[in-house]
């Protein structure tokens, strides 16, 4: 039986955490002055309902030998049926979509900062966009997963041994995603290449998406430095550079936090998913420790770590750690802040 601990809690203490934490940060997203934010506070919601949502339903990855296997613990879905296994490959596919999520807040930062009228005039348009991408993202990930991804009979059959003793359970009697890289079929062994191949590819050409759009955000950064000492070199309005100078230091703060949005997911849970995926094949065991929480930290650290990385929301928080209150008016965090 899976009696250890790391199994047992972990992703409930998680859970738990994501749910006490993510409601903070909507909060504090919605009592700031919305001429901070603008519509970018929307977007910021999305990710947080994302975040709870991701976590309601818990995954469990686990390697033997060749194999890995992805299966629903507990819950109400567990049992072997073609309407649960939707289900659990859509749980799946919410994990990919959230790298859609990201790229969603790259491409607003890019037009943010070009002072584009269609984030502002035209939201709606551009919500309408990030609803296809996401949809796009599930969409493929969840192709994936029911094709080339399903565990078939030779792959439960394979761990049938490790599964009941790990679990208590015959493996027969839940979904599952699984590839087997060796001592197995040609056909199985080619549908488990092929699946972990296309997860690859798509949160690799993510991540490469993101680097792009972050150096083409940096490049425009550094235009607007360069215009604002031209700015003062011409004597402009006084209270006009120092509204520049504040837009623009706001405007890094919230490209600092992207992109440590970026980078929690590609450490906490992209690569320790590239551990579970790549070594079977390899017959290493042992990450079994990481794998358990690969799908349910980023949930909570997400939304922590932006709120440290923005100062109008750290400084409500630490004024709550010295005995204040987190619901009183955020004008004098941001006057801080500023």
């Amino acid at each position: 039986m899976l009696d250890v601990w790391v199994y047992q809690y972990i992703p409930k203490i998680f859970c738990a955490l994501a749910f006490l934490v993510n409601p903070v940060f909507i909060y504090l997203i919605f009592t700031e002055k919305s001429s901070k934010f603008g519509n970018y506070r929307f977007l910021l919601l999305f990710f947080a309902l994302f975040n709870l949502i991701n976590v309601i339903v818990p995954l469990d990855i686990h390697s033997y030998r060749y194999c890995f296997f992805l299966i629903l613990k507990d819950g109400w879905f567990v049992e072997s049926s073609e309407f649960n296994f939707h289900l659990m490959t859509g749980r799946c596919s919410l994990v990919a979509a959230s790298y859609a999520i990201l790229l969603i807040h790259f491409i607003h930062r890019y037009l943010a900062i070009h002072n584009s009228s269609f984030t502002k005039q035209n939201f709606y348009l551009y919500m309408t966009f990030a609803v296809f991408v996401f949809a796009l993202y599930f969409g493929v990930w969840h192709a994936i997963c029911y094709f080339p991804g399903r565990a078939n009979i030779e792959i439960r059959q394979y761990i049938r041994e490790e599964f009941r003793e790990t679990y208590g359970n015959d493996s027969m009697d839940f979904n599952m995603l699984g590839a087997l890289f060796h001592e197995g079929s040609d056909e199985t062994r080619f549908r488990s290449w092929a699946a972990v191949i296309l997860w690859t590819s798509v949160s690799t050409v993510s991540i490469i998406m993101f680097l792009i759009l972050a150096m083409m955000v940096k490049n425009v950064f550094k235009r607007m430095i360069s215009d604002f000492f031209f700015q003062i070199v011409t004597k402009l309005n006084k209270m006009t550079v120092k509204a520049s100078r504040r837009t623009s230091k706001f405007q890094v703060e919230l490209l600092r936090a992207l992109i440590v949005q970026t980078v929690i997911p590609i450490f906490i849970s992209f690569s320790p998913c590239l551990l579970c995926w790549y070594s079977p094949m390899f017959g290493i065991q042992g990450f079994n420790y990481f794998e358990v929480s690969a799908l349910g930290v980023f949930a909570f650290v997400d939304p922590v770590a932006i709120i440290l990385c923005l100062p109008i929301f750290r400084h409500r928080i630490f004024r709550v750690c010295r005995g204040g209150s987190l619901f009183s008016s955020a004008k004098s965090s941001s006057a801080q802040s500023n």
